[in-house]
């Protein structure tokens, strides 16, 4: 890209950025309001814009500390950087489908009366920090 796209691209994601702060903002103050009335803290959508305008923080962040980079001439990762992240997505996600398979033939078959819902959060959020624990593990051994 020539300095005139990095430029135009770097103010529309300052202007992401700010506007999923808002987002974000916004809706903990929803969560945190319907937690205090003594609803449930994802009523009314405020789940949902909370992770979007988390999601979005990310993603402007990480555009903005790409396109600086690459103003400068570096290079943010190579192709085994790339296929490592891959890989270790790919043993996350089966992994997931796995547990959760596993706990419902569990819950059906043993009768434990586990609220679905809980439990894939639980094991989703376990699965995100497999992934980062996989990819700093591949990344360190250097075999992809």
């Amino acid at each position: 890209m020539n300095i005139n796209e990095n430029k135009k691209t770097l103010l529309i994601n300052k202007i992401l950025l700010s506007l999923s702060v808002v987002l974000f903002l916004f809706s903990s103050f929803n969560m945190f309001q319907n937690i205090h009335e003594g609803r449930l803290y994802y009523e009314k959508g405020a789940l949902g814009g909370f992770l979007t305008g988390l999601t979005l923080i990310g993603y402007a962040c990480l555009n903005i500390k790409r396109i600086k980079a690459e103003s400068e001439g570096k290079t943010i990762g190579d192709e085994r950087s790339r296929r490592t992240v891959e890989k270790a997505g790919f043993f996350a996600f089966f992994l997931l489908l796995g547990s959760l398979t596993v706990s419902g033939l569990a819950n059906s078959a043993f009768n434990l009366k586990l609220e679905y819902t809980s439990t894939v959060n639980v094991i989703l959020v376990a699965c995100v920090f497999l992934w980062i624990i996989v990819y700093y593990y591949l990344d360190k051994k250097g075999e992809v």
